[in-house]
């Protein structure tokens, strides 16, 4: 597999891996098998890839040579599409959650939390190689599984609704994003009152799908309190402030307000500049917003040397 720096979700690919070891008896967790695989999920958890694709090959091997039926056949390969998700070999990661899925399907049925936790995990692979229809189905049907099997306050719930969305909206299905996006932030915030890093993700995100709908007065209602309980949370150098002013320009913007909008694009460059630094994508799409606003207002040379700023970050 190509390697790749382990991102910010290796905890999380981590523990879903120690889910799977939890779905099998515990006779198939002290085998030879369930030590190479409890050898890659220790591996995987201290971020020592090599190690754990080692591991997780040994067990994957192992479980091949079993019956068609064992249920360690799926969690090997599945462990092997988290790895190779994590090292970013994406189209590797959609073959062995296909795989697995297969293979838990005719184990348990279509109603199952393996079956789920397959879905979402092939989807995620297939939605980063930018087929965002199949990615949207693959969500939807586990969305359905898991909403069938838990209750509404099971966090998966919550995100399935936000992985969905998010498909949708890149399809660019704002209508039919919108709802799964009011659903994630409703359930947020009956399981996660206050102040909570996800819940201000939903809000959001609900807002930029209001504000590309022209609901305005809604979206900038959201905008301002993603932004008040970011701030609330990591303090006034969050990132997310700074996109928060940028969308709250944008909406100006839309009403004819451009001194207004300019103040707002002001402040949402210096956020950036300083939370982002000074070569970052979203500083150079914060730049091209902005110019596109003083172009509106006819100010073309000030706006042709924010377009070079974003230029010079992007290299186009």
């Amino acid at each position: 597999m190509n390697r790749a720096r382990p991102g910010a979700a290796l905890c999380r690919l981590a523990g879903i891996l120690l889910l799977c070891l939890a779905w099998l008896p515990a006779q198939a967790q002290t085998d030879p098998w369930g030590t190479a695989t409890k050898a890659g999920v220790e591996a995987f958890g201290k971020g020592e890839l090599a190690a754990a694709e080692r591991h997780f090959r040994k067990a994957l091997a192992l479980a091949e040579s079993l019956a068609e039926d064992d249920p360690r056949r799926p969690v090997g390969n599945g462990n092997m599409g988290v790895l190779a998700y994590e090292l970013g070999a994406f189209a590797e990661a959609e073959r062995f959650h296909g795989r697995a899925l297969e293979q838990r399907l005719k184990l348990y049925g279509g109603m199952h939390p393996a079956v789920a936790e397959s879905l979402t995990l092939m989807g995620l692979a297939i939605r980063e190689q930018g087929r965002f229809a199949e990615a949207a189905a693959a969500f939807g049907d586990s969305l359905v599984i898991t909403r069938t099997l838990s209750s509404l306050d099971n966090p998966e719930i919550a995100i399935g609704h936000f992985r969905l969305a998010g498909a949708l909206m890149m399809m660019g299905d704002l209508a039919d994003a919108e709802p799964h996006y009011r659903e994630s932030l409703a359930l947020r915030r009956a399981t996660r009152p206050g102040a909570d890093a996800e819940t201000a993700n939903s809000i959001h995100m609900l807002g930029w799908v209001l504000r590309e709908q022209g609901q305005l007065e809604e979206a900038e209602a959201l905008f301002r309190e993603a932004m008040a309980m970011r701030e609330e949370l990591f303090g006034p150098d969050h990132p997310g402030i700074a996109s928060g002013y940028n969308n709250l320009a944008k909406i100006r913007q839309t009403q004819g307000r451009h001194a207004e909008s300019e103040i707002l694009f002001r402040e949402a460059l210096a956020r950036a500049e300083k939370a982002l630094g000074a070569d970052d994508p979203d500083l150079a799409q914060v730049l091209r917003d902005y110019a596109a606003l003083l172009s509106e207002m006819g100010r073309k040379d000030e706006a042709a040397k924010l377009e070079a700023r974003a230029k010079a970050i992007t290299g186009g």
